[in-house]
Order: structure tokens, then C-alpha cells, then sequence
């Protein structure tokens, strides 16, 4: 057997899809990808979530063999080459968090749950990757296990966003498509998916598309179906669909049914896919539809190259974005972000602050930048309201642990502060979260005057969860407020177990 040796520019990604778990390995190659590798299991996670929310025993032990498998693959790649999230249908699970405990000891990697919004972005990077660089505007439409997405864009740059809830096998579960496709299943099948739909098309429309592009397992099924059938010669068309679905019913039970191209792996969930497609054909007038090699690993490999080259990370384009939608005083948040990011370099060594997959200086940063944005709302409870639009808003970029963190660092950057409101943190940044919201809450109490001057003050370290500000001799006594804003701080943090004195030094 060879085995395939990994080298520094490999990067893996892996989709934990609601029907499929999906993984590929590439390298990066004069800024091109190059594919290596690429695994495929069927899962069928969805069909473990019953009524109650809970993944059962057999969907989760199907996925954890599934996951030790990868594992094997993953082995020499380093982990901040490594992306692997989840999609729908882990979204959905109330026993997500126990689940990923077990997922992530097998697969040997961090697992992101991705919001709906965040799949589409990935999704259009991906296609776009295999696309002429051209101005079409495109319409992309992919269709999962749990959700489907579609996205209008052109170049690499999604204008439109929309993540519907149905797929190729919920809506199979939903209207017994799996065993036997009977017509009035079908159909009943059809107005579920055109009814989800129907909100979200009067503004695909009226952004329009010059193309309309198919993406992942459902899209590419069908259209090898049709072209292996001679029912379509060039892409997918809704003609081609309805000889589909006419075989289909015409065949009876599922597993004697016998169509050139259809694998019998597809077979229990073709049913809901052809349904969500057809719908989303009728409603929004699609006379053909070509079908993409990439889709979201493509574009998870790829985010990670802007990421780790800092070519571009779209997280800082969001975060700008909402600076300037909630129309807060930006000049206050630099100042407050420009000083926390100081204070990180100076303890980050003392203070050992990193984290295996977390970017912690850019968290805290992009937390000082946005820990006013809930003024808009109203100036009281404002860190509430701030901490409200982090945790929930689409924040391209972001994956779900990230925003709840974020919004965690901006709800505790004033008030009182306890040890209790640690509990709220992954038991992975019970160390570190601490010490980043002390940074934070350092840095909006010396801004709080919102004075557009330098303020030389030093930030040490003289033990363990004991800090000193040091300032200019006769600093503290020009700027009394100031000083009985950090007394009071110094309280607050006793509380959650700091201590915090201020010094006056002649070279401070």
C-alpha cells in the first residue's frame, strides 16, 4: 500500500452534510488547488433526528465510523489547514454538543457548526472557483440533506444569501418518498417545497441572473440521470425532470427500480431532491441549470488559503460591515481596539495566550471594535443589545462558537463580573476567555472619556491573575475620573479572581 505523505501546503476540508459526510484533501500549487484526495460516506444523519431533536445511537455510531476513518487521512496535516464543519442537521439537534464531544475525539479535528447564511458563502466560493471570471450574474442552488441554499452573485463576490429549510431527505422522511414514490406523495411533496419557496422569490427575481448554476449530491444525481437517459443533452431541465419523476413513479418500490445513472445509493432520497428542484424550476422560471464540480469543501479550502496567506479574511470585511450599518463612533471603537491590541502584546507571552484554532487577538479586537453597536438600539442595556446582534446576525465568516464567543466578551465588558459568567464559556477557554475579557474591559475604561489623545500607560504582568497599570508619574492625579473608573474596575475584577493595581513610574 503507498501511503501519501502530506506537505506543509496540504489543506483538508470536511462537510458533515445532513446525508453525506464529504472530504477532500488538496495542495496548494502557484495559488491553484490541486485535488489529491477525496472520500464520500453516506450517513444518513438526518434520519436519525427524530421529533424529539436527538441525534439516535445508530445515525451518531454511523457518523463516528465514519469520522475515524477521516481521522486516518487528517494524520500530518497541521490543524489550522484542517476545516471541518457541520451543517443542518447538526444545527437542528439538541444533543449536538454531546455529540461533537465524541466526533471531534474521533476525527482528531475541531468541528465548526456553520449557520445556514455562512453554507451559502462557502457554497458560492466553492462554485465559483470552477467558473470563467467572467460578469454574468449567477444564480447558485444547492441542494443538502436538511436545507437547501441559493445564492446570487457574480464573480466571487454573493450579492444574495437565502438557506431554505428543505432537502433531499427531509422532504423524502416527510413524504414517504423513500421506499415507494407514489403521485399524490409526490405532489403533496412539490406545493411543501413551492410553499417554503414562495417567500424568497420575488427578491431572487428581482436580482436576476444570467445563469443559473447546480451544486452537491442531489443537483449532480439527477443530472447524470437525465443525460444517461438522453432526457436532457445539455443540463438540467424541468422536461428532463418530469421523465424522471415518471419513472420514478411508473417503477413502484424504490429498490426494483432499475434507471440508467441512478445509483442505488441515491435511490431512498432522488425523490425529495427531485421535488425540491422542480419547485424551485417552476417558481423561478429556470429553463436549464449546469452543474458544478465544487461546492462547499472547495470553498472551505479555499477560505482557509485567504485566511492563512492573510490575503483576505472575509470575518474582518463583516465585522467592518456592521461598524458601518450601526452607525456607532468608529473613531471610539479604534481607540478602544487599537489599545486592547496593545495590552495583548504585551502579557500574550506571560499570559500564554493562545488557542489551537481560535484567534484570539483578532477576537478581542473585533470585539472592541463592536462592543457599541447595540446603541443604535438604545444606550441603555446596550451591551445586551450589542451581544444580542453578535451571537444572531449573519456574519459571513463566522462560525457559531466564534459569534457566541464574541458576544460573550461583549456582553461582560462592564458591569459587574463574577465567576459565574465563566460558565457560560466551552471548557476550551476557560483559561484563556478570562484573561482577553480583562484586556477588553481595561481598554474601554481608560477610553471611556472618548478623548482623542494618546494615553502611555503600560499593562505588566507580576504573577498569576495579577496585573499592574503603569502610567507616567503624575498621571493618575491629572485625570482623577479616570483613576476612580479603574478603582472601581479593580473591584469588579477581584470578583472573578484578578487583581489589579495602578503604579505611576517615570519611565512609564
Amino acid at each position: 500500500m503507498t501511503i501519501q505523505m502530506n506537505t506543509p501546503n496540504t489543506f483538508a476540508a470536511i462537510d458533515l452534510g445532513s446525508n453525506s459526510f464529504h472530504m477532500i484533501v488538496a495542495r496548494e500549487v502557484g495559488g491553484q488547488l490541486q485535488l489529491l484526495d477525496r472520500h464520500k460516506e453516506t450517513v444518513r444523519l438526518r434520519m436519525g433526528l427524530g421529533a424529539d431533536a436527538q441525534l439516535d445511537q445508530a445515525a451518531q455510531e454511523r457518523a463516528l465510523a465514519c469520522l475515524t476513518r477521516f481521522g486516518q487521512r487528517l494524520r500530518g496535516i497541521p490543524s489550522e489547514h484542517i476545516r471541518v464543519v457541520g451543517t443542518n442537521t447538526l444545527r437542528l439537534a439538541s444533543n449536538t454538543g454531546d455529540f461533537l464531544a465524541l466526533a471531534e475525539t474521533a476525527l482528531g479535528a475541531q468541528i465548526d457548526i456553520i449557520p445556514g447564511h455562512e453554507e451559502a458563502r462557502l457554497i458560492y466560493l466553492g462554485v465559483s472557483h470552477f467558473l470563467a471570471n467572467d460578469d454574468q450574474q449567477r444564480l447558485v442552488m444547492d441542494i443538502g440533506g436538511g436545507s437547501t441554499e441559493f445564492i446570487i452573485g457574480t464573480h466571487f463576490d454573493p450579492r444574495s444569501m437565502t438557506s431554505t429549510e428543505m432537502g433531499c431527505v427531509s422532504i423524502s422522511q416527510q413524504f414517504n418518498l423513500i421506499d415507494r414514490i407514489s403521485a399524490s406523495d409526490f405532489r403533496d411533496a412539490l406545493n411543501a417545497c413551492q410553499l417554503v419557496l414562495r417567500p424568497h422569490v420575488p427578491k431572487l427575481r428581482r436580482l436576476g441572473w444570467d445563469k443559473a448554476i447546480g451544486a452537491s449530491g442531489s443537483i449532480k444525481a439527477i443530472h447524470e440521470t437525465l443525460i444517461a437517459n438522453g432526457w436532457s443533452s445539455d443540463g438540467i431541465t424541468l422536461a428532463g425532470m418530469e421523465k424522471l419523476r415518471d419513472a420514478l413513479l411508473a417503477g413502484g418500490s424504490l429498490d426494483k427500480v432499475k434507471i440508467e445513472g441512478l445509483s442505488d445509493n441515491r435511490k431512498p432520497v432522488i425523490g425529495g431532491g427531485l421535488a425540491v428542484l422542480m419547485a424551485a424550476f417552476q417558481l423561478l422560471d429556470i429553463e436549464q441549470m449546469q452543474v458544478s464540480p465544487g461546492a462547499l469543501r472547495e470553498g472551505l479550502i479555499l477560505d482557509m488559503l485567504g485566511r492563512v496567506h492573510h490575503t483576505q479574511d472575509v470575518r474582518e470585511t463583516s465585522i467592518r460591515a456592521l461598524l458601518t450599518s450601526s452607525r456607532i463612533d468608529q473613531a471610539q471603537a479604534e481607540r478602544v481596539a487599537h489599545c486592547a491590541s496593545s495590552f495583548f502584546e504585551q502579557v500574550k507571552t506571560d499570559w500564554q495566550l493562545h488557542h489551537a484554532i481560535l484567534p484570539l487577538k483578532s477576537l478581542l479586537v473585533w470585539a472592541a471594535l463592536t462592543h457599541e453597536v447595540g446603541h443604535f438600539i438604545s444606550n441603555r442595556k446596550y451591551r445586551h443589545h450589542s451581544a444580542y446582534i453578535l451571537e444572531n446576525a449573519d456574519l459571513a465568516g463566522f462560525n457559531q462558537e466564534e459569534q457566541r464567543l464574541l458576544a460573550w466578551l461583549v456582553l461582560h465588558h462592564r458591569s459587574k463580573m463574577s465567576a459565574k459568567d465563566l460558565l457560560m464559556l466551552p471548557e476550551d477557554c476557560l483559561v484563556t476567555f478570562p484573561k482577553v475579557l480583562v484586556l477588553l474591559r481595561l481598554a474601554t475604561r481608560l477610553h471611556r472619556g472618548r478623548e482623542d489623545q494618546t494615553i502611555q500607560v503600560k499593562l505588566r504582568l507580576i504573577k498569576e491573575n495579577q496585573l499592574a497599570l503603569c502610567f507616567p508619574t503624575g498621571w493618575l492625579g491629572q485625570n482623577p475620573l479616570t483613576q476612580l473608573d479603574l478603582e472601581i474596575e479593580a473591584k469588579r475584577l477581584e470578583d472573578a479572581g484578578f487583581a489589579l493595581t495602578l503604579v505611576e513610574e517615570q519611565d512609564a
